[in-house]
């Protein structure tokens, strides 16, 4: 089995990933935050949708072979201005699926040289297709460890 492969099916799985270590959470679990300047769990997932649009428009740029830096977002504005908390996890989760989904199909169609094109990220580095998904993966798995972490700190209330 190829890295790319191997790559799509770990991309494949972070729904489920995000979908057990939520599964069954109480509404108070859900909303519940460490301080006013900390996210709950359900903001931590709506983040994750939030940075999925931004991937996903920093991922058709390259592939459309633009030469303009990829977007930056202001995540905590843009988790304030949705009410993020307010939000519904079913709804959160479904349209993350949906998102990931769309693009695993795309993921499918791309050549070896596809993924070996690049842009130039907010950081102004050069970043190849390949490293916007291996980032994308590795930013859900690091926001999987918020959530366990602000599992533990409500346990400690």
């Amino acid at each position: 089995m190829s890295t790319l492969s191997i790559e799509i099916s770990e991309f494949n799985q972070l729904y489920d990933l995000l979908s057990q270590k939520t599964f069954n959470l109480s509404k108070e679990k859900l909303h519940w935050k460490k301080n006013e300047r900390s996210w709950s769990i359900l903001e931590v997932l709506t983040h994750l949708v939030d940075h999925a649009f931004v991937v996903n428009f920093r991922l058709r740029e390259v592939l459309a072979g633009s030469s303009v830096q990829l977007p930056a977002f202001n995540q905590d504005k843009w988790i304030a201005g949705q009410y993020a908390n307010d939000g519904n996890i079913v709804e959160v989760l479904e349209t993350y699926r949906v998102i990931l989904y769309y693009n695993s199909q795309l993921l499918k169609r791309l050549t070896s040289d596809d993924w070996k094109k690049s842009g130039i990220n907010p950081q102004n580095a050069i970043v190849t297709v390949e490293d916007i998904i291996k980032s994308f993966m590795s930013h859900v798995h690091l926001h999987l460890k918020q959530i366990q972490r602000i599992l533990y700190e409500y346990s400690l209330v």
